[in-house]
């Protein structure tokens, strides 16, 4: 259970987030500072730990980042433009940081 969790979580996040940001069901007014917000503080801190959970856990990394990479493309394309594609290189390189992060706690036990 831990490991589906550890892999969707993430993605289903990053997809209410951008719902929430962009829609004016929840948020009246809304200037679109808090998927800015997102870009720079919630996303990145999702996929780095998505890295330390799935070393933890001993799941697939790389199936993880996709999920997650996939998720937040599709926000993108539903309701960013094409200047915050290139965000999505920087998150997969921080969760593969905090995978790397995961292994090395993991070999300190």
């Amino acid at each position: 259970m831990m490991k589906i969790l550890n892999m969707f979580f993430p993605a289903i996040a990053i997809l209410i987030i951008g719902f929430v940001t962009f829609s004016n069901t929840f948020i009246q007014q809304t200037d679109h500072k808090y998927f800015f917000v997102s870009l720079i503080i919630i996303y990145p801190l999702l996929f780095l730990l998505q890295g330390v959970g799935t070393a933890l856990l001993k799941t697939n990394i790389f199936l993880s980042l996709v999920v997650s990479a996939l998720g937040f493309l599709v926000t993108v394309f539903l309701w960013a433009n094409s200047s915050a594609l290139g965000y999505v290189i920087v998150y997969l390189i921080i969760g593969f940081l905090g995978y790397g992060l995961g292994r090395f706690f993991q070999r300190g036990k």
